[in-house]
């Protein structure tokens, strides 16, 4: 019953590689309110003296107290010109919850829970079941409960039944394992329909949560064009689509269009959006007017100027090489120059010349700035900035499970400080050991 915080810091590497470490694992003594939480953040990033030019956004679940903390650290200049990035997957579930409060939906995964939950709790019925599994020539795979936290787990409960129904249905008619109270557990045959449907609609939102929730990949620039593409391809209602269809992808369909407001004047400006711009695959932003394209591009253009004109300025304060004559081949340049020649630099930006690039993205984002770094220094560094920003709070939430096998009934007496090492240790060793020579 103790509670704790743990800050994780992501950035990329010279190399183009997306990392993570943890900074610090700090005990919460008081309330958790958005007031304490910003203070013990802004304490984490002057203990580790990270300056403002580096933080980039805050990424949090969307629990009330959090979304309020970050809109503090907004209005801080400790903090620069840093952004609140709402978790993805945890953004995703709630969206979910929502189809699933429906009704009939509602009634029929609440009676699938309890069907799960009898097989759960009576090893006999256990043992029948694997029985009629191989009977039957079907998975030897236990049935599924779901957790409230655990994101889209009413997904694998359903799918898990929904691949057992024959074991399951044969159990639960044997009358020498079931009892008569037990047989009422069944599905009926709209409720087993009214389950296709919904593992039918929720399947890809499963494979998005997990892109989305992979660490080592940059996923932010992919959020929004990948929720596009589901709404347009796989959420439209066709008149064949059952009453249960049609009130899932109904209802994801407006909570995403709400949660990230895909329709609302926003869109164009957001960091996800930014991150699209830098992202090859994206780039086109298909999904938005040409106003709206044109706003996109022109942000992007001007914070890779302003990074640009920032680090010359650091630049110029830390280091004083003293004059030197330029190169000979750069007065030549400008001696032999002609109009036509700065008419071609204006019509050649970095930016126009990048959105008219179609080299191939076939390992992600980052193998393609790896390559193409030198050609677009100005991007590179704002797609350094994007593409470090995870879309979810999945790798602190990893976290929460590793302190979990180290705080744990038989290390009940550990200090505060004790546990912020051994998280640290625990997840931060392993990516800074160097391979032993021999």
């Amino acid at each position: 019953m103790e509670a704790y915080l743990t800050v994780t810091s992501h950035f990329i590497t010279g190399d183009w590689r997306l990392e993570s470490f943890v900074l610090e694992t700090k005990k919460m003594e008081d309330s958790h309110t958005a007031d304490h939480i910003a203070r013990e953040l802004t304490e984490i990033i002057c203990e580790w003296d990270i300056p403002s030019s580096k933080i980039v956004s805050v990424v949090h679940d969307n629990a009330a107290n959090m979304v309020a903390c970050t809109n503090q650290l907004v209005q801080q200049p400790r903090w620069g010109k840093m952004k609140g990035v709402r978790c993805a997957g945890h953004t995703l579930q709630l969206c979910i919850n929502s189809a699933l409060k429906q009704d009939p939906i509602c009634r029929t995964v609440a009676a699938a829970r309890r069907l799960v939950s009898h097989f759960k709790k009576s090893a006999k019925a256990t043992t029948a079941l694997q029985e009629q599994q191989k009977q039957q020539n079907v998975p030897l795979h236990k049935l599924v409960q779901d957790v409230v936290t655990r994101w889209n787990s009413v997904y694998l409960m359903l799918d898990r039944l929904i691949e057992q129904k024959g074991p399951v249905s044969a159990v639960l008619t044997d009358e020498s394992v079931s009892k008569r109270s037990d047989r009422d557990l069944e599905l009926s045959t709209s409720q087993w329909r009214t389950a296709e449907d919904i593992v039918a609609v929720l399947k890809p939102m499963i494979t998005l949560t997990e892109l989305l929730s992979q660490e080592n990949n940059a996923s932010l620039s992919a959020t929004v064009p990948m929720l596009m593409n589901i709404k347009k391809r796989h959420l439209v209602v066709h008149e064949d689509d059952s009453r249960t269809t049609k009130i899932i992808k109904t209802t994801l369909s407006d909570e995403m269009d709400r949660r990230w407001e895909l329709k609302g004047p926003g869109l164009e400006i957001s960091v996800y959006i930014s991150a699209a711009v830098l992202d090859p695959r994206f780039k086109k932003l298909s999904f938005l007017s040409d106003d709206q394209r044109d706003e996109a591009y022109s942000v992007v253009a001007e914070l890779a100027e302003s990074l640009t004109d920032r680090s010359c300025q650091e630049e110029s304060d830390t280091v004083d090489p003293g004059p030197t004559a330029p190169k000979q081949d750069a007065v030549m340049a400008m001696l032999l120059a002609s109009d036509e020649d700065e008419e071609e630099q204006d019509e050649t930006s970095e930016m126009k010349v990048y959105l008219k690039d179609f080299t191939k993205c076939n390992g992600g984002p980052l193998e393609w700035w790896k390559k193409n770094e030198d050609r677009y220094p100005k991007l590179s560094r704002v797609a350094k900035r994007f593409h470090s920003i995870p879309s979810t709070s999945t790798p602190s939430e990893r976290i929460f499970s590793k302190a979990g096998f180290i705080a744990n009934k038989s290390r009940s007496a550990l200090f505060p400080t004790n546990v912020n090492k051994l998280v640290f240790l625990a997840h931060n060793f392993r990516r800074i050991r160097q391979p032993q020579v021999q």
